[in-house]
């Protein structure tokens, strides 16, 4: 699978410093690229408690929502919010982990309000929101049914 519009994605400047001037990126598998972490995990007080895991955790999901991304509509639900289907044994493969580990992890981003896991039903995999801490605009990262259950903060009172 390649990518076609990737300037949606990730912004132009990184690549011109990883694959040049032109920024074109041919033939290039989504697979190969790096992560994405974002410096504000380790630089703002809200995110000092969360473990590295968490964060190594966050940052493939975040990888992963930006594929949602550039994949269009079939990636959206009917309010227009990214969503991305990332399945628990898919995680435990990636990350070498065991099924208690990552559900504490994923515990762990929900708390930060970094993710959102919204239950689809039995036997199917949760569609997950995540919410992506390199964009400035992100009003839109989650529908707003979600925003205001029980038991949820607001995520501007903590972004």
């Amino acid at each position: 699978m390649l990518l076609k519009n990737v300037t949606s994605c990730y912004s132009r400047k990184n690549f011109t410093k990883v694959y040049g001037e032109s920024g074109k990126m041919e033939n290039t598998k989504y697979d190969d690229k790096f992560y994405r972490l974002p410096k504000r995990l380790f630089k703002e007080d809200q995110f000092r408690s969360m473990t590295n895991g968490a964060k190594t955790l966050y940052m493939i999901l975040l990888d992963r929502r930006c594929l949602s991304e550039c994949n269009g509509d079939a990636w959206r639900d009917e309010y227009g919010a990214i969503f991305i289907i990332f399945t628990i044994k898919e995680m435990m493969k990636l990350l070498h982990l065991g099924n208690k580990k990552i559900n504490k992890m994923l515990k762990e981003l929900e708390v930060h309000n970094l993710i959102y896991r919204s239950h689809q039903g039995l036997g199917k995999p949760n569609k997950i929101y995540v919410y992506d801490l390199l964009k400035a605009d992100n009003d839109n990262w989650l529908p707003k049914q979600f925003k205001h259950r029980k038991g949820r903060t607001n995520e501007k009172e903590i972004l």
